[in-house]
């Protein structure tokens, strides 16, 4: 076991800055989305409709080519268009990639992009290509859907050959046959291609490459034996939409960032090679072979695989987070020894050609990569292997150094797991169910704001999780979303959203957007209240923690549906408070009182039903059956305990191991717990379950707690990487006071940690920063932007930032 308490070496806070500087323009290198972030080109003036391919019949699994050759006579001019898809498109200009989408949303808010294609153009002859792909049935659950179809609408004039119309248009669609999508098996009595648990991800891609017509993308392709395409329905009508009605893309495009794979740790029937990482790899007529790639860290993206001959060779390629044990174990992610590859997959059929090449129809994410390979009478031989990485381009440039090695790297996988799972949504994970849950962006939010000083993607998820909203007031528990998920405690978060934007930005417009949802809300919840003051059974669950141990309710600490549980009752103790404050902020102090009355009146339930006077506890429900450390934290947070008994509580429920505990996601609550008590001693010790990830050489944070009756699953889960946020937001103690990073506080409490280095963007500049504290003193070296103002505090003593580089001095009030 690595030794992680010693001191690093820390580079110099100009370092960190210059560093961050430089990562700043690499975001603008890509095509850009021109309605970000401010609208120019709304839908009002559409004049395309919505086309397909004739011989398209409803949802199936397909993928369509289109296909529009046009002139262009002054390739100097902007050559701007709108374009949207459902379900996906690829569009590529004179062969070369552009970029995918659209954004994902719902029908009612379909999105679509605003391109200029002015720098991919020459004067003459030019190809528009695009590739649409419908996953079928079993395409993912965040994907809504109505038909196969594509839109494209010129905007300038020079565009207007673009438009589809399916009405004498100059575009040509062929049905690509050698695609089909490949169920990605999950659930039933047969064998599974994944290791247990619920996939909401699209399915995978098998493609024979004998079907495939190579080059369509490019000039000079004879597309004359092409179909013209067919109308299905109009862009805007009837004062809304028959079928989408669209809005612009609110956030930027994803990259398309090349990404070297890693190098081949295991194989048979190869031989030396140093393929991927440089030169080709060739594979012997009428054998079978397989290569195992390990990344050395989870990535995503688009793999692509370039490949040559090999007539009838199947080539299978296998993607997993993690390998495992003969027992499913995971251990050591670094030790790869008696492991297998369980995963999702995409098989290829080659064609005998020279440089064939696959790229998935949708987001792979993986840490190794398998290649099992059989050939028929002729050698395969591998091209290339590379990676086109999957992001926000948003910049993520946060850092954090310590004195201390383990809080470094809990940092780092915490930030990459963020990273990857910042793509034009929230993804709950990056490989398993990719959707936007609630409970899981409340944390994330915060942690990629903390990462990129934006919290557009923070605003956009609020506002989708509004416009999912039932006549209940039930927020589902995630969207965009296909089905029906709902548990009614997610329908709290969403306030608690809208609280901690609040709080950051100030921005009391942003209330009164969503305070008749937040009213529907509570509103619909307090239906599910009994007499007792506690909640009652509901048709759905009230997901709370995923626990491990006795009394697993699928969610919940109880058996019995939720019913009288102190926990999902001091939740909503929780929202109704968050909401008084909200609605007193805006002036409507009649509310604010109703919601504060109702807090309290629960609260006071709570404590007389459910604390045992005996342990100094709260039992989750009156039975006094189940003790959990969800219940105590969540008394904590809401003051249903006095404030000079909750360090007491905190204390005895982080050493009670009888207690069914709180696992990654709700240690987040934990935190905060600590921090409302500011008790930076205990953070150490909340933390300690991270520790076993970095030891396990885990390269992102897991789901859940590893337990025989449920083992981890998801290792890309940005619910669980909250200590990143904290390190910030607490430990280092800077926060957003006023009108969103306006003014600041900046009060390190530190934990045991001695020093601490860090880089913070906000909205308004990035904050540097080098915090030390020896004996009772701190030294602190902070730039900060000339458009912040704030204060330094420490142990009571309280001093006034400056604008730039400076050091300051401080030591205790009354010393």
């Amino acid at each position: 076991m690595r030794n992680h308490s010693f001191a690093l070496r820390t580079p110099s806070i100009h370092v960190i800055i210059l560093s961050c500087l430089l990562l700043l323009p690499m975001a603008g290198l890509a095509q850009e989305e021109l309605n970000y972030p401010v609208v120019r080109y709304g839908p009002e003036t559409f004049t395309a409709s919505w086309v397909s391919h004739p011989d398209i019949a409803g949802g199936e699994d397909r993928a369509v080519m289109f296909r529009n050759t046009f002139i262009v006579k002054d390739s100097t001019q902007d050559l701007i268009i709108n374009i949207s898809a459902d379900n996906h498109y690829f569009l590529y200009v004179n062969g070369r990639f552009i970029t995918h989408g659209p954004q994902l949303s719902d029908i009612q808010h379909y999105k679509y992009e605003t391109l200029n294609l002015k720098d991919f153009i020459r004067n003459g002859s030019n190809v528009l290509a695009l590739k649409v792909v419908n996953f079928g049935k079993r395409r993912f659950l965040g994907m809504q859907s109505i038909f196969t179809s594509v839109m494209v609408n010129g905007v300038t004039e020079n565009a207007k050959s673009l438009n589809t119309t399916g009405a004498g248009d100059s575009w040509r669609c062929l049905l690509d046959n050698s695609y089909t999508a490949n169920e990605v098996v999950w659930r039933g009595t047969g064998e599974k291609a994944i290791v247990g648990g619920f996939y909401a991800n699209n399915p995978t891609d098998i493609v024979d490459f004998n079907a495939y017509p190579t080059g369509w993308e490019m000039p000079g392709y004879d597309d004359a034996e092409w179909q013209r395409t067919e109308f299905f329905e109009n862009a805007s009508s009837m004062g809304g939409s028959i079928a989408y009605l669209l809005e612009p893309r609110n956030l930027p495009l994803l990259s398309w960032d090349t990404e070297a794979m890693g190098s081949i740790v295991r194989s048979t029937e190869i031989g030396t090679t140093n393929f991927p990482v440089s030169g080709t790899l060739t594979i012997e007529p009428h054998s079978t072979s397989t290569l195992l790639i390990d990344q050395k860290y989870v990535t995503n993206g688009f793999p692509e695989l370039v490949f040559s001959k090999g007539r009838r060779a199947s080539i299978r390629i296998n993607y997993a987070e993690n390998l495992f044990g003969p027992n499913q174990e995971k251990g050591d992610r670094n030790d790869i020894e008696g492991k297998t590859l369980l995963g999702y997959y995409d098989l290829i059929t080659s064609n005998g050609k020279e440089q064939q090449k696959f790229i998935p129809n949708w987001m792979r994410t993986y840490r190794f990569i398998e290649l099992e390979i059989t050939t028929k009478e002729e050698a395969l031989t591998l091209n290339s292997f590379i990676n086109h990485r999957s992001r926000t381009t948003l910049p993520s440039y946060a850092q954090f150094i310590s004195d201390n090695e383990l809080y470094n790297e809990i940092f780092e996988i915490c930030k990459r797991t963020v990273d990857i799972c910042t793509q034009d949504y929230f993804l709950s994970d990056a490989y398993y169910e990719t959707m936007q849950y609630v409970g899981d962006t409340k944390i994330h939010a915060l942690i990629w704001e903390a990462m990129s000083g934006n919290a557009d993607h923070t605003r956009n998820a609020i506002r989708q999780f509004h416009h999912s909203r039932d006549a209940d007031g039930n927020i589902l528990g995630a969207y965009p979303l296909r089905s029906t998920f709902i548990y009614p405690t997610y329908s709290l978060v969403w306030i608690s959203m809208i609280a901690d934007h609040y709080k950051t930005t100030g921005d009391k417009n942003f209330i009164h957007t969503y305070k008749d949802g937040i009213v529907h809300t509570l509103a619909g919840f307090e239906r599910n209240m009994n007499p007792k003051h506690l909640v009652k059974k509901t048709p759905y669950r009230y997901f709370i923690d995923w626990y491990t141990g006795p009394n697993n309710g699928s969610g919940t600490a109880t058996n019995n549906d939720g019913e009288n549980s102190a926990v999902v009752s001091l939740h909503y103790v929780h929202a109704l408070q968050l909401a008084a404050q909200l609605f007193s902020k805006i002036g409507d102090t009649q509310t604010a009182t109703t919601y504060t009355q109702r807090a309290t009146t629960i609260k006071k339930a709570v404590y007389d039903l459910c604390y045992d006077t005996e342990r100094k506890l709260f039992a989750e429900r009156p039975d006094k059956t189940v003790y959990d450390q969800h219940t105590n934290i969540m008394a904590i947070l809401t003051d249903a305990i006095a404030p000079d008994k909750q360090q007491a509580l905190l204390v005895r429920i982080l050493n009670d191991k009888d207690l069914l505990q709180a696992t990654y996601y709700y240690r987040f609550y934990l935190f905060k717990a600590i921090e409302k008590i500011n008790a930076p001693e205990l953070f150490h010790l909340a933390q300690r379950p991270w520790e076993q990830m970095v030891y396990d050489h885990m390269t992102t944070t897991l789901e859940r707690f590893e337990s025989a009756e449920k083992p981890t699953r998801s290792e890309v889960h940005p619910w669980s990487a909250s200590p990143a946020y904290f390190y910030f937001n607490y430990l280092a103690g800077i926060k957003s006071v006023k009108n969103n990073f306006e003014e600041v506080r900046i009060a390190p409490v530190f934990g045991i940690l001695n020093t601490i280095d860090g880089l913070l963007p906000t909205p308004k500049g990035a904050i540097a920063f080098s915090l030390s504290k020896k004996d009772s003193q701190l030294t602190a070296q902070i730039t900060l932007p000339k458009n912040i103002t704030g204060n330094l505090i420490w142990q009571g003593t309280v001093i006034d930032l400056k604008h730039g580089a400076h050091t300051y001095t401080l030591k205790p009030k009354n010393q």
